[in-house]
């Protein structure tokens, strides 16, 4: 068992206590709350074994800035036009078309609809080698956490 407050490994525990929180703990750091009980080992639970999850990722195009500017430039319509038929600030609109913002993907869906223009792209399917849990039966956040990379 591992000591949920310092994280020494202990034979058994103690549960504890602390500030309405019930947590297993070694006898050193049960002095910090109230003893309820005996902690003993929790359950081996068998590990699940790594699996792979192919992920579809969408991707802003290079250019989105030129795109953005020349098509609304060619409808005849104001930066203030565009962000009031997406519902974004002008100021966004602006860093936008200065390419100094990149769109979030909802933006950039907005614009497309209201544009007619292609602005994501399909990053190619990337399979993802994905660990075995440790001991716990429900992933974590580092299990399915993916990071971005530019090309």
């Amino acid at each position: 068992m591992i000591c949920e407050l310092c994280g020494k490994e202990v034979d058994s525990g103690k549960k504890v206590s602390i500030e309405g929180a019930t947590i297993d703990v070694c006898a050193a750091c049960a002095r910090h709350g109230t003893v309820i009980g005996s902690a003993g080992r929790a359950p081996v639970l068998p590990r699940r074994p790594a699996y792979r999850k192919e992920l579809k990722q969408l991707d802003v195009v290079d250019d989105y800035d030129a795109i953005v500017h020349s098509e609304r430039e060619r409808r005849g319509w104001k930066q203030e036009d565009l962000a009031q038929k997406v519902s974004e600030q002008v100021s966004t609109i602006r860093h936008i078309e200065s390419g100094s913002m990149e769109p979030t993907e909802a933006t950039a869906r907005k614009l497309e609809r209201v544009l007619g223009v292609k602005l994501l792209q399909e990053v190619a399917n990337t399979a993802v080698e994905l660990p075995a849990a440790k001991s716990s039966a429900k992933p974590t956040l580092g299990d399915v956490v993916q990071i971005r990379r530019r090309k």
